[in-house]
C-alpha cells in the first residue's frame, strides 16, 4: 500500500528510452522536486538551464519548467478538469500528458511499464476528423478515445498527430509519437491559417529558418500543418526520435504567466511593472550559448522580420532552443501571424523595442534604443534591418511567390484578396522600416 501511495505521487524522468531521475510532489505541501539519477549527473546535462544537475534547484524551478510544457488557454482548463484537478495542478496534468509533450523528455508512472517498442497507429480519416471539428467549439480536440491527445504550449486549437511516410494523418504510441501539428482557426479569428501560412512561407522565402507548413482543409475547415523540429521519424526503423527543445520563458525560468513582458498586463497602474520576459533578457541569456554571435544574430533578424509582418504577439514562449549537453542554438522560427489583421487582438508589443510597446511608433530612436538595451552594435542592427527589407520586398514584388502559393493550394478569390490585403500591410511596415535602417547609427539615446 506505501509503495502505491509513493508511486503515485513520484513519475519516472526519461530522456529517449533512458530513466535519467524521477519528479515527485510532496505530499504535505503540494511542491514539486526533480531529482536526476546519480549517472545522468555524471554523464547528462541539465534539461533547462536552472533544473541543475546537482539537485539542489528550488520547486519553483520545476514548477516553471513543467508549467510552461503543458497547453495554455482552454485546453489547459479541459485537461484539468479532465484530470479533476485545479488548472494550478502541474503534477497530475503532467501525468496525464507526460509521454508526448515538446522536446525529448517524457514523464511516466511508475510500476507501469509499456510496450514503447512496438510502432502503434491509430488512423485518423479527413472524415472523423471533418466531423469532430464542425463541433469542436462543443467538445473541444482534447480527448480521443478517451486519451489527452493536446500537449503543445499555445492558446490555438491544435492538435498533436503522426504523420507516417504515406501521408496517413492518425496517433502514434509506443515507439511513435506526434511528429506534426495541426492548427485551426475559431470563430472570431477567421483567416487565421492562412494569415500564419503566408507569414511562415514569407520567412522561409528570404531564407530564415522556419517549420515546415503546408495549408490544408477538412472539408470546409482550414488547417494548417506544421512540421514539428524537435522531432524526426524514421521509417525503416519504425520509431520517432525526438531532440530536446526548451522555449524562452523555460530558458529564463519564468512561468508561463511572465510569457509577455508586462507581466501584469497594460492598464495603466501595472504598466510600468516589466518582470516577464524581455528582449534584453533574451539578448542576456545568448551570451551563455554554445555559439553567442550567431544566436545573437538569429535573434535580432526574429524580432526585425515580427515588426516586418506586424507580429506584435512574438512572446517568451514564441521562441525556442534546441537545448543539449554540448550545443544550444535557436529552433526554426514559428508562430509568425500578422496580428496587424486582427482587430480583436491587443496591438501592443509582447516584448518592448527599448522603452516602446506602441507598433505604430516603431522609428528611428526606438530601433537604436532596442539596440542600445540589448547591447547590440548599431551599425549591424542597421545593416541587418535594410538587408531583410530588402528580401522581403524582392520576395512580395516577385512575380511567382504569391501566384504559386495560390496555385498550388488552389486559394479562392476571396483568399487571394486576403493574401493582397497581408501583402500590402507587410509591404507598408518594410519600407517604413526602411527608411529608418539608415538614421539608427546616428542617434543617440
Amino acid at each position: 500500500m506505501m509503495s502505491d501511495e509513493l508511486d503515485a505521487y513520484s513519475l519516472k524522468v526519461k530522456f529517449s528510452q533512458t530513466v535519467i531521475g524521477e519528479l515527485s510532489q510532496n505530499k504535505a505541501t503540494g511542491l514539486l522536486k526533480l531529482d536526476y539519477t546519480e549517472d545522468w549527473q555524471q554523464n547528462g546535462f541539465a534539461i533547462s538551464p536552472r533544473l541543475t544537475l546537482d539537485n539542489n534547484h528550488d520547486a519553483s524551478v520545476t514548477y516553471n519548467f513543467l508549467d510552461n510544457a503543458l497547453p495554455e488557454g482552454q485546453a489547459r482548463l479541459l485537461l484539468a478538469e479532465r484530470a479533476g484537478v485545479s488548472e494550478k495542478n502541474v503534477f497530475s496534468q503532467i501525468r496525464e500528458i507526460g509521454e508526448d509533450l515538446s522536446g525529448a523528455v517524457t514523464f511516466a508512472p511508475n510500476g507501469i511499464e509499456q510496450i514503447e517498442n512496438e510502432p502503434i497507429f491509430r488512423l485518423l480519416s479527413e472524415r472523423e476528423l471533418e466531423n469532430r471539428l464542425d463541433i469542436k467549439d462543443d467538445v473541444g480536440l482534447l480527448t480521443w478515445d478517451d486519451k489527452p491527445r493536446l500537449s503543445v504550449a499555445g492558446v490555438q486549437d491544435k492538435l498533436n498527430v503522426f504523420i507516417n511516410e504515406n501521408g496517413d494523418i492518425g496517433f502514434g504510441d509506443g515507439a511513435l509519437c506526434s511528429t506534426h501539428i495541426l492548427k485551426f482557426e475559431k470563430k472570431n479569428c477567421l483567416s487565421l491559417v492562412l494569415n500564419e501560412f503566408f507569414c511562415m512561407k514569407l520567412s522561409a522565402a528570404v531564407g530564415l529558418p522556419t517549420a515546415e507548413v503546408e495549408f490544408i482543409r477538412f472539408g470546409k475547415h482550414p488547417a494548417l500543418i506544421v512540421q514539428r523540429f524537435d522531432r524526426k521519424y524514421g521509417p525503416e526503423s519504425k520509431q520517432v526520435l525526438r531532440r530536446h527543445v526548451i522555449d524562452g520563458c523555460q530558458a529564463l525560468n519564468l512561468p508561463r504567466d511572465y510569457k509577455y513582458e508586462r507581466n501584469l498586463g497594460d492598464n495603466r497602474d501595472v504598466q510600468h511593472i516589466r518582470d516577464g520576459a524581455s528582449l534584453p533578457k533574451l539578448f542576456e541569456f545568448t551570451q551563455s550559448m554554445s555559439s553567442p554571435a550567431q544566436s545573437t544574430q538569429w535573434l535580432i533578424n526574429w524580432q526585425l522580420f515580427n515588426l516586418i509582418i506586424s507580429n506584435y504577439d512574438s512572446h517568451g514562449k514564441n521562441v525556442s532552443l534546441f537545448w543539449g549537453k554540448e550545443k544550444s542554438s535557436f529552433t526554426p522560427a514559428y508562430d509568425l501571424v500578422n496580428i496587424a489583421m486582427f482587430p480583436q487582438f491587443k496591438h501592443v508589443l509582447a516584448m518592448a523595442m527599448g522603452d516602446e510597446f506602441d507598433p505604430n511608433d516603431i522609428n528611428a530612436y526606438q530601433l537604436a534604443d532596442f539596440a542600445e538595451t540589448c547591447e547590440i552594435d548599431k551599425k549591424l542592427l542597421a545593416r541587418l534591418l535594410s538587408g531583410l527589407v530588402d528580401k522581403v520586398v524582392t520576395t512580395l514584388t516577385d512575380t511567382s511567390f504569391i501566384p504559386d502559393l495560390v496555385q498550388f493550394n488552389k486559394f479562392s478569390k476571396q483568399e487571394q484578396v486576403y493574401l493582397e490585403k497581408l501583402k500590402n500591410n507587410v509591404m507598408s511596415n518594410a519600407k517604413h522600416l526602411k527608411s529608418q535602417a539608415s538614421l539608427i547609427s546616428i542617434i543617440e539615446v
